[in-house]
């Protein structure tokens, strides 16, 4: 189970420190490289990864 943590939490901070590597590795590769994420996009991905990062921590903590 703390394996599991482990990885989602690394997944979660990659993911709030670089949303464009998540999309990249979602969509940018079909397009190869001729887009990029909206800002709005990114944003949405940045607030959703702090929260999972909350309610991970509160059930680890719970």
């Amino acid at each position: 189970m703390k394996t599991l943590f482990f990885i989602f939490m690394t997944l979660c901070i990659i993911n709030l420190c670089f949303p464009k590597f998540g999309w990249y590795l979602r969509y940018g590769w079909i397009s190869r490289g001729e887009t990029e994420p909206s800002p709005p996009y990114m944003a949405i991905t940045r607030m959703t990864s702090l929260l999972m990062l909350l309610v991970a921590f509160t059930l680890v903590v719970a």
